[in-house]
């Protein structure tokens, strides 16, 4: 006599893998999780919940959304110890994210010396570009990191490429008027009025934020103060715009023509009365 209650052989079946496919699913989601909980710890530094995390089964091999392992994060914390154990955990010096950015890159930006001293000691690449033509060299002159810059030149970074903005290393520098690295990345073969990005030279640069050591050195390097970008712009005019009057008396002192006309027909004189910021003093 047949079990009324019992239940058909398809329907059991299907209940069967139902079951089964829900838990892997389950377990599936809760791995996913396991990995990402690693990759917000290191991003935070958490040494302690790394480890935990890899002790619980969560893979370094894990990227979020962005292409960062828990390795690229972690070089940017500034915890060698945290590093040094996630590379011997098997992570993968070489790696890059979604915009090609390694983890040297990241330490650099991050100005953490010694984790861009180990990460160099274990091979990285010195002079890797991301998808805009981004250095290491670059990423720490951009992010003024004075010990990073001097440690890649050591180990023979290359000084010389140009980013897809038109910018190198010795732009970053002079933008941020700072002279320790300006005077390192300035060799012996740089011509010191190269143009770059939109015709600007470095005293441009230098002049246009502001910085008055900076552009006292690229003087007595022999800048031409006289040259104009492609608006026709000289240093006088970006100086005078940004109302730096001590960098405006200096380049007057070195003979910046104040009388040259932009591509509009403005004068420094004319630029900094627009600009609000009461014109040039001028000796007759």
């Amino acid at each position: 006599m047949k079990n009324q209650n019992a239940i058909p052989s398809g329907l059991s079946i299907f209940l069967t893998t139902f079951v089964v496919l829900f838990s892997v699913c389950s377990q599936a989601d809760e791995y996913r999780k396991l990995n990402l909980d690693l990759v917000a710890a290191s991003k935070n530094g958490d040494f302690t919940l790394v480890k935990d995390l890899i002790g619980q089964g969560a893979s370094v091999k894990t990227r979020d959304r962005f292409g960062n392992s828990a390795f690229i994060y972690a070089t940017s914390t500034g915890n060698l110890e945290l590093v040094q154990y996630l590379h011997g955990q098997g992570s993968e010096i070489k790696l890059v994210n979604t915009r090609s950015e390694t983890a040297l890159i990241s330490a650099a930006k991050a100005g953490h010396v010694k984790i861009v001293q180990y990460l160099l000691d274990k091979g990285a690449n010195i002079d890797h570009k991301t998808i805009k033509g981004f250095t290491p060299l670059m990423a720490a002159a951009f992010a003024n990191h004075t010990d990073v810059v001097s440690l890649l030149l050591e180990r023979n970074a290359n000084r010389h490429p140009i980013d897809h903005t038109g910018k190198s290393a010795l732009v970053y520098a002079a933008a941020n008027g700072n002279l320790d690295v300006i005077k390192g990345l300035i060799g012996a073969e740089q011509n010191i009025d190269q143009r770059y990005a939109n015709e600007l030279t470095l005293l441009m640069w230098t002049a246009g934020y502001g910085h008055l050591d900076a552009t006292q050195y690229l003087l007595s390097k022999g800048s031409n103060v006289n040259l104009q970008d492609n608006r026709g712009r000289t240093a006088l005019m970006m100086a005078a715009e940004g109302g730096y009057s001590e960098v405006v008396n200096l380049l007057l002192s070195s003979n910046a023509d104040h009388s040259i006309k932009d591509k509009e027909g403005k004068t420094a004189n004319q630029l900094s009365l627009l600009a609000g910021k009461g014109g040039l003093s001028l000796k007759n």
